[in-house]
């Protein structure tokens, strides 16, 4: 896309459309939102014709003056009266186009109707106002270039058939007329220049808009990867502690429980002693799997805590129910059945699992204190065999000793 976008801002000035994908997201940005700007401007032309009716007065007189007051009143006002209606809503560039050609297309006729009738001594002033609507309304109404090029054609075309036709420009005339008609191609040149700056702003913007989110995206990444075990693909222990700590306030706010679960792979250090580092790594993988899947689907959080240590973060979880989930966490490791060559042939690799849960509240002094009773319950696990699940110990007892991971 940046490329795109790039070469797009570097295209020469000839080149107005942009590559497909960058011109169909041009059209839905710059789509009109409303046709207020163009219904607002009809309606200044239909006052202002209206007051040119003073002018027909003076031109054809009290006599003859119902010939223009036909026209502009029977014929212009309610072309122009639909046309402000048809651009109720959100009207497309194609309906804004087609309600300014209407209007000035007709408003054209109508003036060089009036250069046919008036006085001969007027004529002129009706030929210059006849080129002067066209004129006008293509540099106030916002044109896409190419409905610039239909509605100033035509503009062009009806004036110079209408002043060839009624004999006011040709072999026996003078060439003014003629020349007052290129004044309907004017806006051709403004519309492409600001058709051209219109796209400039876009891609401009959506470069910027672009590279924020690239920025965005790589931060995102960054912030991930500084947040997640290299190695299992889990959270890390900075993100644990920080879900920990959200996790106390919101429990602390709402009177809830908060449960914590350490779980320790069962001498793992003789595994690796036996099989090796690499065999070790793809065992921390297959149980970090195995812990994440079943610990997730109780709405929990498993992050590696450290080497051979995971922890499970339970929010809204009580003693009881968080011990059901670690125990069923603890079933899933060893149904994995993975073989530990440094025990007995038959030896599996077993987790032992300690469960602490907590109401924070005023006595306790943070989520260390949920931690160090987790802890104390893990050393009772290890202490009482291993593969187990221990709830936290009652106050008092515990605490970390000599024990062999």
């Amino acid at each position: 896309m940046q490329a795109s976008i790039e070469r797009s801002l570097d295209r020469p000035w000839h080149q107005l459309a942009l590559p497909k994908d960058l011109e169909a997201r041009y059209l839905i940005e710059t789509a009109p939102t409303s046709g207020r700007f163009v219904q607002s401007w009809l309606a200044i032309f239909i006052l202002f014709n209206i007051l040119s009716l003073k002018t027909d007065l003076d031109a054809f007189g009290p006599e003859r003056v119902h010939i223009p007051l036909i026209a502009t009143l029977g014929v212009f006002v309610p072309v122009a009266l639909g046309s402000i209606l048809a651009l109720r809503g959100r009207p497309s560039h194609l309906r804004l186009t087609l309600a300014a050609l209407a209007t000035a297309l007709v408003d054209m006729l109508v003036v060089l109707n009036s250069a046919r009738l008036a006085p001969p001594e007027h004529t002129n002033t009706y030929l210059i106002l006849a080129a002067l609507v066209p004129l006008v309304v293509g540099m106030i109404a916002p044109l896409p270039f190419r409905h610039s090029l239909w509605f100033c054609g035509s503009a062009f075309l009806i004036y110079a058939t209408g002043v060839i036709g009624l004999g006011f420009a040709g072999l026996g005339a003078n060439g003014v007329p003629l020349l007052v008609a290129s004044l309907t191609l004017v806006p051709i040149k403004l519309a492409y220049s600001r058709e051209w700056e219109a796209k400039r702003s876009f891609l401009l913007g959506l470069r910027e808009r672009e590279q924020a989110a690239e920025l965005a995206r790589a931060n995102a990444r960054l912030a991930t990867l500084s947040e997640t075990d290299p190695l299992t693909g889990v959270p890390n222990r900075r993100l644990f502690d920080r879900g920990l700590a959200e996790a106390w306030a919101d429990a602390g706010k709402r009177g809830d429980w908060l449960c914590v679960a350490l779980f320790d792979i069962d001498h793992f250090k003789l595994l690796n002693d036996t099989a090796g580092h690499a065999e070790g790594d793809r065992c921390i993988r297959q149980i970090a799997t195995a812990l994440t899947a079943s610990v997730s689907a109780s709405g929990g959080l498993v992050a590696r805590y450290g080497g051979e240590e995971f922890a499970a973060l339970l929010p809204c979880t009580a003693l009881d129910a968080g011990s059901g989930i670690a125990e069923a966490a603890r079933r899933a490791v060893a149904d994995l059945a993975v073989p530990h060559p440094g025990l007995r042939p038959s030896a599996i690799l077993t987790v032992s699992v300690g469960v602490a849960a907590i109401q924070p509240g005023p006595v306790e002094t943070g989520p260390a204190a949920l931690l160090k009773r987790a802890d104390d319950a893990l050393y009772a696990a290890k202490g009482l065999g291993r593969n187990r699940v221990e709830p936290q110990p009652a106050q008092g007892q515990g605490g970390r000793g000599p024990i062999a991971a």
